[in-house]
């Protein structure tokens, strides 16, 4: 990769950190570390969640209703909650940079994304 490339992906990185859906993704993170039970089940949760979606051998629609039911009484906790929709918007902004970029340079996916 050239320097001058470089230099805009810090500087992309860098205004990627400076945003609200970066920071209010790190404030609640902090949240969650405080409590490492909570942290724990966090993760799982998500673990489980990001297993489930890869899975094709699955009725999707029943899994999450599965899954968020066994989930519910830690979902219900209004910083847990916080901290996942904290985490969604993050990965929608990053979402959104990847997509930006991919159809910006006529990126051939042989798909579509959306």
């Amino acid at each position: 990769m050239d320097d001058q490339l470089e230099e805009i992906l810090k500087s992309l990185v860098n205004k990627v950190k400076e945003s609200q859906e970066y920071k209010e993704y790190r404030r609640m993170l902090e949240v969650i570390k405080q409590d490492p039970e909570k942290e724990r089940a966090v993760n799982e949760f998500r673990r489980r969640n990001f297993e489930m979606q890869k899975r094709r051998d699955v009725d999707l629609f029943t899994e999450v209703d599965r899954l968020e039911g066994e989930f519910a009484p830690l979902r219900s906790e209004p910083y847990v909650n916080e901290y996942l929709s904290a985490e969604l918007a993050l990965c929608r902004l990053v979402q959104h940079i990847n997509y930006s970029l991919m159809m910006e340079m006529d990126f051939e996916l042989g798909f579509e994304l959306y």
